[in-house]
C-alpha cells in the first residue's frame, strides 16, 4: 500500500493540530527554510533537483530562470520568514511545505494573476462551503475568514498591498492544501487512533495537488478527483443530507416496549411504527397518511404493505428477514436519528482513508457486516457471508496480498489459544485432545499429553507447540487463503457451519471464515488455472497441497458500519468493535479546534 507523503500529513494535520516528523523526508530542514531571507542564492538550502530554474549541474544554487515580478519577490520574503509568516497566522510543519511548493514554481501564485484575483480563488470559496457534504466543517477551513478577505479586496476603493495579497494568496492555498488532503486521505490518523488499525492513507504532496489543478483548471473537478470512487460514498453523501433534515422533524420515532409485531396486529404501536419508517425515508404506506399531523387517521393495522417495507428495513441492518418486528428489529428502529446521521459521517471518514480502487481483481473484507467480497473496479463478481474475531479477539484491519491457498491445511494452534483454551482443558483431563487430531510437540518432538503434569505447567512456562492435522476435524476445515502477514490472519473454510446462520457472526480468534470457499476458491484462483474440480478432487486425496497465485490480487479488510447495498440502498451495521464513538469525537474535536484556530488566524498587517 503506498504510504502518505510525511510532508503532506505535516500539512493536513497543522490545521487540526496533529504532529508528524518531518525530517527524515525533507532535504531543507526548517531552521534553514525560515531563515530571513537576504541573498537568495546564500539563504535557500539546496532544493529538489526536479525544482525549476534552481539548481546547477553540481547541485549549487542559483537565482530563478527568470526575473521574478513584485508579487512573486512579496511571497518569495514572506514564506522564507519566519516573523512574517508567524505574524500572517502560519505557524508549524505547513510553514515548510507552503515554502517548498513555492520554490518549485519560483513562487508564481495560484490564486492571482496581475494582483488580481482569479475565478479559481471563488471556485475555491464555493468549494469548501461544501465541506458539510462530506460531513466536514466549512468553518474548519476558514471559509467564512477567507470570503470576507476576498470581498474586502474586491470592494475596497484602495488597492491591497502586495504584502495583503501574499498573505491571502498562502492563505486559499492553506485551505487548498488541507481540504484536499482530507478527501483524499481523511481528517484523522487511523493506525494511530485506533487498536487493531494498520491503514496509512495516501495523501498527494501539495506540488502534485497544484500541478493537477493547473492541469484541469477547476477546482471542483480537481476535489471530485480525491474523493474516494467507491459508489458507497456518494450514497452516503446523499443520505447525510435526508437526515440532516430528518433530524428537524417532529415525528415521534421510537417504539414503545411490547410484544412483537406481526402481520394483522392493531394499535398505538403500529402507528409509531409507521411514523419511524416515514422518518427513515420510507414513504406512507396509507392513502392519506402522512404521520405528521395527530388528528390523522393512523393504518388500522400492520397489513403487507408495511410488512414488505420492514422486511426490507430489516435486510438494510443486516437482521433475518422475516417480517416480524421483534427484540433485535425494534432495538436497530430506535437507534436515534441523530445517532445515525453520526454514523454516516463516520463511515464517509473511514472511506476517505481507502486507496483508490484498483483497476484490477481484488477481495474487501467488511469486518463489521461480515461478508467477503472479490471485486473488479467497483463490480461485485462474487460474494458470502463470513465469520469474523469477536470483540475481543478483534479482526485487525490492513491491506495485503494473496499468494496462495493450501488445500487440506494443517493448523499450527496460536499460542494464546492453546495457552487459554486447551491448557485448562488438558489440566481437567491429559487425555482431553484425543481424537481431535491434535498433537503435540515440545522441542520439536511428540510427546504423549498423558505422561505430562499439566497441572505444573503455567501460561508462562507453555512451551509445547500444538499442530492439528489435516481432516475433517481440522479447524480451517478444507481449504485456507493465505496473504502472509505479521498478524497470521487469513481466510479459511471451518467444520462449524451453523454459525453462518446467524445475523452477527463475530465468533472467531481473529481470522476469517468463509462460508463457501470452493466458490470463493474458484473466483479467486481460476485465474492462475486452479478450477473448483482441481480444488475438490485435491481435497479428496487428503494431502496438503499448495496452489500459488500467478497475478496479483490484493486484498483489503476493512470496518464499514454504514455503506451501500448492491441495489443502493444504505445499510446499517452494528458497530461491534466500538470504533464509531471514537471516531466521531476524535473528528468533531479536530474540526472544532481547527474552526478556532482558523477565526483567531487571520491577523491584521499591523
Amino acid at each position: 500500500m503506498p504510504h502518505k507523503s510525511i510532508c503532506a500529513a505535516v500539512l493536513a494535520a497543522s490545521l487540526v493540530g496533529l504532529s508528524s516528523p518531518v525530517g527524515a523526508t525533507v532535504n531543507v530542514t526548517l531552521s534553514v527554510i525560515l531563515r530571513e531571507p537576504s541573498n537568495y542564492s546564500e539563504f535557500m538550502a539546496p532544493p529538489p533537483p526536479d525544482t525549476p530554474g534552481l539548481t546547477g549541474p553540481a547541485g549549487q544554487v542559483l537565482l530563478p530562470a527568470r526575473v521574478l515580478s513584485e508579487l512573486e519577490q512579496t511571497i518569495r520574503e514572506l514564506v522564507f520568514s519566519r516573523n512574517a509568516m508567524a505574524k500572517a497566522g502560519f505557524r508549524g510543519a505547513h510553514v515548510e511545505e507552503l515554502a517548498r511548493a513555492y520554490a518549485l514554481r519560483t513562487f508564481r501564485p495560484v490564486w492571482f494573476e496581475d494582483q488580481s484575483l482569479t475565478p479559481l480563488a471563488k471556485h475555491l470559496i464555493d468549494e469548501l462551503g461544501k465541506a458539510s457534504d462530506h460531513g466536514l466543517d466549512p468553518q474548519a477551513y476558514g471559509v467564512r475568514q477567507l470570503a470576507s478577505s476576498l470581498y474586502d479586496m474586491e470592494r475596497s476603493n484602495t488597492s491591497a498591498s502586495l504584502y495583503e495579497i501574499a498573505i491571502v494568496e498562502l492563505q486559499l492555498t492553506r485551505a487548498f492544501a488541507t481540504f484536499g488532503g482530507h478527501l483524499a486521505g481523511g481528517v484523522l490518523t487511523p493506525d494511530t487512533l485506533l487498536d487493531d488499525v494498520y491503514i496509512s492513507p495516501h495523501v498527494p504532496a501539495l506540488k502534485e495537488m497544484l500541478a493537477q489543478l493547473e492541469e484541469r483548471g477547476s477546482v471542483e473537478e480537481f476535489f471530485t478527483t480525491l474523493e474516494p470512487e467507491a459508489p458507497s460514498y456518494a450514497i452516503l453523501k446523499e443520505q447525510l443530507v435526508r437526515y440532516n433534515e430528518a433530524l428537524t422533524s417532529d415525528l415521534p420515532v421510537y417504539l414503545n416496549d411490547g410484544p412483537n409485531i406481526e402481520f394483522g396486529d392493531k394499535g398505538e404501536r403500529v402507528a409509531q411504527l409507521e411514523k419511524r419508517l416515514i422518518a427513515e425515508g420510507y414513504t406512507s404506506f396509507h392513502h392519506g397518511y402522512s404521520g405528521a399531523i395527530e388528528l390523522e387517521a393512523p393504518p388500522l393495522f400492520y397489513n403487507s404493505d408495511m410488512q414488505e417495507v420492514v422486511k426490507r428495513f430489516q435486510k438494510r441492518h443486516g437482521l433475518d428477514s422475516d417480517g416480524v418486528v421483534g427484540k433485535k428489529t425494534r432495538a436497530a428502529l430506535n437507534v436515534s436519528l441523530l445517532e445515525r446521521r453520526n454514523q454516516i459521517i463516520v463511515n464517509l471518514e473511514r472511506m476517505r482513508w481507502d486507496d483508490p480502487v484498483s483497476a484490477g481483481r481484488y477481495v474487501k473484507v467488511n469486518v463489521a457486516e461480515q461478508m467477503v467480497r472479490v471485486m473488479e473496479g467497483t463490480q461485485v463478481l462474487y460474494e458470502t457471508r463470513s465469520v469474523v474475531g469477536q470483540p475481543k479477539n478483534a479482526t485487525p484491519l490492513f491491506s495485503d496480498t494473496f499468494e496462495y491457498a493450501e488445500i487440506n491445511p494443517t493448523w499450527g494452534v496460536p499460542w494464546s489459544i492453546a495457552t487459554n483454551e486447551y491448557l485448562p482443558k488438558l489440566r481437567n483431563n491429559p487425555a482431553a485432545l484425543s481424537g481431535t487430531g491434535i498433537n503435540i510437540y515440545k522441542n520439536g518432538r511428540q510427546i504423549d499429553p498423558v505422561t505430562v503434569n499439566w497441572n505444573a505447567v503455567s501460561k508462562r512456562q507453555f512451551s509445547y507447540r500444538l499442530r492439528q492435522k489435516a481432516g475433517r476435524k481440522n479447524a480451517l476445515g478444507a481449504v485456507k487463503f493465505m496473504f502472509p502477514n505479521k498478524h497470521n490472519i487469513y481466510l479459511h473454510d471451518t467444520p462449524s457451519k451453523r454459525l453462518f446462520n446467524e445475523d452477527q457472526r463475530a465468533f472467531s480468534h481473529g481470522c476469517i471464515r468463509v462460508q463457501d470457499p470452493f466458490t470463493f476458491g474458484e473466483v479467486l484462483l481460476a485465474p492462475s488455472g486452479h478450477s473448483r474440480a482441481k480444488m475438490e478432487k485435491l481435497h479428496a486425496r487428503g494431502k496438503t497441497v499448495r496452489l500459488d497465485l500467478s497475478e496479483t490480487v490484493p486484498i483489503h479488510l476493512r470496518y464499514y458500519t454504514a455503506f451501500a447495498g448492491a441495489d443502493g440502498d444504505l445499510q446499517f451495521r452494528e458497530d461491534i468493535y466500538r470504533q464509531d464513538k471514537i471516531i466521531y469525537d476524535a473528528l468533531m474535536t479536530l474540526q472544532h479546534s481547527a474552526r478556532v484556530r482558523m477565526a483567531a488566524g487571520y491577523p491584521s498587517e499591523n
